[in-house]
């Protein structure tokens, strides 16, 4: 049976190594990984004598142990500890794929052990030092990897009182802190930690404006101290009143919006399509909605875009990204990502693809998006607001044509009471047609 190590060394020192996986380490015939996590455990067992392999892709540790079946025990370490965001977990996922022989599903544990046992070795996290440093209970923090990836940190910092990220270039911070200073949160404390458990290692604490660029070793961990957050009621119906309103610009109204979020049904991670925007009133409220998630407003009227990016700074939410044209035209222009990568969804370049649509304006072209966005993603949820009873006679068309989904349809209207003089008089809305479109 081959042996497959996967061992946090921690976040650095080899002091910090435990003595489980030095023996592990010990016993091994080959020691692979990244540079950093090699010399932490070179310099751990400094008597060590096997054979080295340098590799920081999965697929490049998978390809050595899949092409070297002599080797009975192999250790691949990994700075900081095997569960928090470490590539162990990548690892051990293509090596269940990729090396357990062909099965049902009774006999594929059974049978991969036969082959191979993976034993997982943990380590000392850099989050869990960096916070121990910081007298901070990781139950109360709220973490973050921007190794590679691109994150909306507003939402986040805007609703937890800690966060925590591990950084992933050296101007990490300073974009960080210029969008915390657009959105109103110049009180938010920074603390970064650099070359911790070294002998060098640093600390340096900063309001937003302290931090604008500064550089920071792209390996650093950052904490957000954020005292006036606030933990958001999940519930929809922001009053117009609040929005920022242009005369020719239009707004899905309070009732409306409600019933219409509800329907698309919005997860924290959901990736959002909101066409023909507006004044950006759903696409406000989604966002808020889906603090680690992404809302994509389209818009044609230059008029509505600067009216949304209005509202944008008013409620604090950057997790919107405007896109100006007619869809679904108008994303042509750009690649689409690949399922794999929707969680990370940068504000230009490739577009997300969306899980959930709400139409509130089509241009006459709601067929075109509706069947552009079953294309993009056969599970897409997408909601349908309609005035006109010929808009209502597409969407029946189009459930004509799609017949492996579902089509929930409701027309509703609303009806205010406001005060003239000393009587209170009914204000009727135009009634509306919400539809849902889901997979079947």
């Amino acid at each position: 049976m081959r042996i497959i190590n996967l061992i946090g060394v921690g976040p650095g020192s080899p002091e910090m190594m435990t003595t489980q996986a030095i023996k592990a380490i010990k016993e091994s015939e080959v020691l692979m990984g990244a540079a950093r996590a090699l010399k932490t455990a070179k310099d751990a067992v400094p008597e060590l004598d096997i054979e080295i392999c340098e590799a920081v892709k999965t697929d490049d540790m998978v390809a050595y142990i899949k092409g070297h079946p002599e080797k009975k025990v192999i250790s691949c370490v990994f700075t900081g500890d095997t569960s928090v965001y470490s590539g162990a977990i990548p690892l051990k996922k293509a090596l269940e794929q990729d090396m357990g022989p062909d099965g049902g599903d009774d006999s594929e544990d059974e049978d991969r052990a036969e082959n191979f046992e993976i034993r997982n070795y943990a380590g000392v996290s850099s989050i869990q030092y960096f916070l121990s440093k910081r007298s901070v209970s990781m139950a109360n923090v709220k973490l973050v990897s921007l190794h590679g990836r691109y994150k909306d940190m507003i939402p986040l910092i805007r609703e937890n009182k800690y966060v925590c990220a591990l950084l992933g270039s050296e101007d990490t911070v300073s974009k960080i802190s210029q969008e915390l200073a657009r959105f109103g949160f110049g009180s938010v404390k920074i603390i970064v930690g650099e070359r911790l458990s070294y002998p060098d290692e640093c600390f340096t604490v900063g309001k937003p404006r302290d931090m604008k660029g500064k550089m920071f070793d792209r390996l650093a961990i950052a904490l957000f101290e954020n005292d006036n957050a606030e933990t958001p009621v999940r519930s929809y119906g922001i009053g117009d009143e609040h929005f920022e309103r242009a005369e020719a610009v239009p707004i899905t109204k309070r009732d409306v919006r409600a019933l219409s979020l509800c329907r698309l049904a919005i997860k924290e991670d959901s990736i959002i399509y909101d066409i023909g925007a507006g004044s950006g009133s759903m696409s406000i409220e989604a966002g808020l909605a889906c603090p680690e998630g992404k809302v994509i407003a389209v818009e044609m009227n230059q008029e509505a875009i600067d009216t949304i990016e209005r509202n944008r700074y008013q409620f604090k939410v950057d997790n919107i990204r405007v896109i100006r044209g007619k869809a679904p035209e108008c994303f042509e222009e750009f690649e689409m990502q690949k399922p794999g990568e929707r969680k990370n969804v940068a504000d230009e370049g490739v577009l997300p693809i969306p899980d959930r649509v709400f139409i509130g304006g089509s241009k006459g072209n709601l067929q075109k998006i509706i069947d552009w966005a079953v294309r993009v993603n056969p599970d897409v949820v997408i909601v349908i607001n309609t005035v006109t009873l010929e808009s209502v006679a597409e969407v029946l068309e189009v459930e004509r044509r799609l017949t492996d989904y579902n089509f929930e349809m409701v027309e509703i209207q609303s009806t205010g009471l406001e005060r003239r003089g000393s009587y209170h008089m009914h204000r009727a809305e135009n009634p509306i047609t919400i539809t849902r479109i889901s997979r079947r």
